[in-house]
């Protein structure tokens, strides 16, 4: 049973592909910065950007989300999180430049290394519960979900690789 046309799943796979492809990117970048920058640098560029617009409203409850998650980012060493940002920034871009090239055995391998990712964001949301972690989890549940139609819809012989 059809819940939404082909050309939808089409649309919402080739969106959400994006969408990852894009965040692949910046954690790449973040990873980057964060071989280089300490947390102090961070900050005073973060506030640099923002200027006094969050100092102004310490109550303000995006302010309390960001300084909260920010409270448990500073606790970890700075080259853990480069390592983790540029890991996962790296293999989610190779997996995404292979769906971009149609080679067949990515499909089901981007399903399990995607579904990887969330169990351990789910074993992370224990720990450091999170709406934003939430919101990444099923994306990539909602991801896994359009990637695996694609592969069965393309068939053994319409897939290179």
């Amino acid at each position: 049973m059809k819940f939404i046309s082909e050309k939808t799943y089409d649309a919402l796979f080739w969106i959400g592909v994006a969408i990852k492809g894009l965040i692949s990117a910046g954690e790449i970048i973040a990873g980057t910065i964060l071989c280089f920058w300490n947390y102090e640098t961070l900050i005073k560029t973060a506030s640099f950007f923002t200027g006094d617009e969050l100092m102004e409203n310490p109550r303000d409850l995006v302010w309390s989300i960001v300084t909260h998650g920010l409270n448990g980012f500073m606790n970890t060493p700075r080259p853990v999180w480069a390592f983790i940002f540029l890991s996962h920034g790296i293999i989610k871009s190779i997996l995404i430049a292979g769906i971009l090239k149609n080679i067949r055995w990515i499909y089901p391998a981007s399903a399990v290394v995607f579904g990887l990712f969330a169990l351990y964001q789910c074993y992370q949301f224990i720990y450091a519960p999170s709406a934003l972690l939430v919101l990444i989890t099923l994306f990539d549940v909602f991801l896994i979900a359009l990637i695996m139609h694609e592969y069965r819809k393309k068939g053994p012989a319409a897939v290179s690789g």
